[in-house]
């Protein structure tokens, strides 16, 4: 077994509601077409401007099965502030997070996808998610 840690981001563009890639940063995981992949755990943050709300999942895709499935990751409001209050020009956020232990396992091959919408489109968000587990071969 190899433990491993999937770092996910996305950004949320000004003017627009879904959630797209941030800078080189991945939105997927591909889970290694010989190993599977075993999850146990998802952390996720979410920053979008004072008074907006957002919703971030994972959609897995099954190409043996031609399917796929959507894990939802339910968010708490944590805070809203500037992530750099000496910049006047730095929007002021609301923060939420979640933490979620998990059991899911993902076949061989299968695409991870983080995704995000918000209920606004004017200035910029960002989102990211970690997840833990291990692959088996």
């Amino acid at each position: 077994l190899q433990a491993i840690s999937i770092s996910l981001s996305g950004y949320f563009a000004s003017n627009y509601l879904g959630m797209g890639q941030f800078g080189n940063e991945p939105l997927w995981y591909d889970v290694p077409p010989s190993q599977n992949l075993v999850i146990e755990s998802i952390s996720a943050f979410v920053g979008v401007p004072k008074g907006q709300n957002a919703n971030l999942w994972l959609s897995v895709d099954y190409p043996k099965k031609d399917g796929s499935v959507t894990y939802y990751l339910p968010l708490i409001y944590q805070a809203t502030y500037s992530s750099n209050p000496t910049n006047p020009s730095e929007p002021v956020r609301d923060w939420r997070t979640m933490d979620h232990v998990l059991r899911a396992y993902i076949p061989a091959g299968s695409r991870i996808f983080f995704m995000g919408m918000r209920n606004e489109a004017s200035d910029a968000g960002s989102a990211g998610a970690v997840i833990t587990g291990y692959l088996e071969p």
